[in-house]
């Protein structure tokens, strides 16, 4: 069977003004007639356009077996023409008068209004170089093996620019490469990247390479008894008439899309602020609260040791009161007048024991308010602003993906900040409740060790008086007052200590949260 495959056809369109623009050649447009034209007064015709096509026959591996050139003039007036150009041969492809070709000039009388000669081209190169190959079931073959062939073919088009030819052409004009098959022999048709289109029984894949790209295509499909046209390959300037789309709509929802990613950028740039100061007051608040923790304990550690002295001074008392009830009958048979001597210096000693406890309250309350103070400080510090979900929604899909981690912490940190926030507001009165109960037991210790120096001193004064009986008497009913109320402060100061260990405990608990 016979096969045409071995002829491809390049067709390559230059605008006449590459290659040559007669003198005079003028701008109206081509009527299209062929109807004879006024002879010019001077003999020499008048153009008023001109044109080339230049064709190539390719081999049918890409390679250039022929290559012509086809010129158009369109005419004005009737008269001789002068042409130019390298060619082996010319050919009148309008009428038979005769053409002159002497030294690259080719001279010849125009007649009619258009008027078409060809050149055959001395120097057989073109801007591209193809390359086309052809597989049979996987395995290179040669076209002439197609012809009546049955199985899987393959097609396989490259091309390149042509270093040894101007790039003007290969940056400039667009290639379409054109593979036609028959339908009856040919099924299951694939062409990537190409635009398929049915021509009567036959299906065409175009495709398209854009200026200064080189090509890779292929083309695959079932065929049996095989056969086909061949290709077309043109070249044309680059240019494309596309009406512009009613982009009003869409330049409203950009500026939509624009005021808020404004609004999204205003609030992550709240966040950052946020969380820096968040970091910056993160250490004064673990510092202060590692300090709150610390003295608690050690209040709580003390505990036992200032109530064992409160029992003990307790214990004195009523000793003391029970010493002198005993001894109120009859001074001079019951006492030991010198025992009694001691009383005044024990008084003394409680009194500074007292003060010492009392004391020891102040330099905590000191460091607990210091650090109470440095806590508020850094948790106010914290921003109140709240991120709506549709926030964080919008600000994931503004974020590049590899930014995502970052981001989650981030939004990590900032709910981690807002939680100790509320975890302090939440506690802040049992905080604050501190400072008074401190003032408070220590103004009681104060007032009590200032009575003991009262007792204290009037003891001494009894002790040295004559009338022993009566001194004695108020000395012991003082002392007994004072006995009564120091069992209630006892209890208080036991009830305040029970109240301080059980906020150490939980306080230990909140500042390694507060940590984390």
């Amino acid at each position: 069977m016979k096969i045409n495959i071995y002829k491809t056809i390049l067709i390559i369109g230059l605008a006449a003004a590459l290659m040559f623009t007669p003198a005079g050649q003028g701008l109206a447009a081509d009527k299209g007639s062929n109807s004879e034209l006024p002879a010019a007064s001077d003999g020499n015709a008048v153009i008023k356009g001109r044109d080339e096509v230049i064709y190539a026959v390719l081999a049918s591996d890409g390679s250039v077996n022929d290559l012509y050139a086809v010129n158009h003039f369109s005419l004005e007036k009737a008269g001789c023409i002068t042409d130019y150009g390298k060619y082996t041969k010319v050919t009148n492809l309008t009428d038979t008068g005769r053409l002159t070709y002497t030294d690259g000039a080719v001279t010849f009388n125009a007649n009619t209004e258009n008027f078409h000669y060809q050149g055959d081209m001395a120097e057989k190169v073109l801007p591209w170089i193809f390359d086309i190959k052809y597989y049979l079931n996987g395995a290179e073959t040669g076209p002439q093996e197609l012809a009546g062939s049955s199985g899987k073919l393959e097609i396989k088009i490259t091309s390149k620019r042509n270093e040894a030819v101007d790039p003007l052409f290969y940056e400039n004009y667009m290639l379409q490469i054109s593979i036609t098959l028959d339908t009856d022999k040919s099924s299951d048709i694939h062409a990537p990247d190409a635009v398929l289109a049915n021509a009567g029984k036959n299906k065409v894949a175009a495709y398209t390479v854009l200026p200064g790209r080189d090509a890779d295509i292929s083309l695959s499909a079932m065929v049996r008894d095989f056969s086909m046209a061949g290709m077309e390959i043109t070249a044309m300037p680059f240019s494309m008439n596309v009406e512009p789309p009613d982009t009003d709509e869409m330049l409203d929802d950009f500026t939509q899309l624009s005021d808020a990613i404004s609004r999204l950028n205003d609030g992550v740039e709240d966040l950052t602020d946020g969380i820096a100061r968040l970091k910056t007051g993160a250490g004064s608040l673990k510092k202060g609260s590692a300090g709150i923790k610390s003295g608690l304990s050690r209040l709580d550690a003390n505990s036992g040791q200032l109530l064992q002295a409160s029992s003990q001074i307790g214990g004195a008392l009523t000793q003391i009161v029970s010493s002198l009830n005993n001894a109120s009958g009859d001074i001079s048979e019951g006492m030991d007048l010198s025992e009694l001597a001691l009383l005044p210096g024990v008084l003394s000693q409680l009194a500074d024991g007292l003060r010492q406890t009392a004391g020891g309250l102040t330099e905590f309350k000191g460091g607990f308010t210091a650090a109470h103070g440095a806590l508020a400080g850094a948790i106010q510090e914290i921003p109140d602003t709240q991120i709506s979900e549709e926030q964080v929604m919008l600000l994931y899909a503004n974020t590049d993906a590899s930014q995502y981690a970052l981001l989650n912490q981030l939004l990590a940190s900032y709910t981690a900040g807002l939680t100790v926030k509320g975890t302090y507001n939440f506690v802040k009165d049992a905080f604050d409740a501190v400072e008074p109960a401190i003032d408070e037991v220590s103004a009681s210790i104060t007032a009590i060790s200032a009575a003991l120096d009262e007792i204290s001193e009037k003891a001494n004064d009894a002790l040295s008086d004559m009338d022993m009986t009566r001194q004695l008497a108020q000395l012991t009913a003082g002392l007994s007052q004072l006995e009564k109320n120091y069992g209630t402060f006892h209890k208080g100061l036991k009830d305040y200590m029970a109240g301080v260990s059980g906020l150490s405990g939980g306080y230990e608990e909140f500042h390694s949260g507060l940590a984390s």
